[in-house]
This record gives structure tokens, C-alpha cells and sequence, in this order.
């Protein structure tokens, strides 16, 4: 009777992770926890020094890129209140360049 039947179940297809990004700050934190580890160290006095070197760089482009970004918005607005108050009382313009000749 055992060999009408088949008592062989396939075997469950294997779950292929690839991941589809690249984190490059995590592989470098992971290898400095790695590194830390093995030269016997706690492994918060390596990875303090190079993730906070690494945070004081970034908050200062940041800060720089907002600044810039901050100054340019502010002379676009200038411009366009200055071109509005043109716009609805030019009188004030003219008597401003009389009295200034």
C-alpha cells in the first residue's frame, strides 16, 4: 500500500533578502562597534568620538546651507515689497529721487 502514495513534501522555497539600500553611516558604525569589541574596549569611547565629529559636521552645513538660504529669502521679499509699494504709490519713489538731486 506504501507505494501507491508519495510521502515526499517539497522543500519550502528559501527566503532571498537583498536589500535594496546602502547605509553607509551603519556599516561604519558597525564596524567601528566591531573594531572597539575587539581591541577590548567598552565601545562607547570609540564611537563617541567619530559619531559626534560626524554630527558637529553636518548641524554646521546645515546651519550654513540655512543661513544662506535665510539671507536669499529675505531679499526676495524685499524686492517684491519694495515693487508693490512702487506699484501702489509711485509718488513716494519720485519724491525720493527729487529730493535726493
Amino acid at each position: 500500500m506504501a507505494l501507491f502514495f508519495n510521502f515526499n513534501t517539497p522543500k519550502p522555497r528559501q527566503f532571498k533578502y537583498q536589500p535594496r539600500f546602502y547605509d553607509e553611516r551603519k556599516e561604519r558604525l558597525e564596524r567601528m562597534k566591531a573594531e572597539a569589541e575587539a581591541a577590548g574596549k567598552s565601545g562607547h569611547t570609540g564611537l563617541s568620538k567619530g559619531f559626534l565629529s560626524e554630527q558637529r559636521a553636518k548641524s554646521k552645513l546645515h546651519k550654513a546651507s540655512y543661513e544662506k538660504k535665510s539671507a536669499l529669502r529675505f531679499l526676495i521679499i524685499l524686492a517684491i515689497l519694495l515693487l508693490l509699494l512702487y506699484l501702489i504709490m509711485p509718488e513716494i519713489f519720485s519724491e525720493f529721487w527729487r529730493s535726493k538731486n
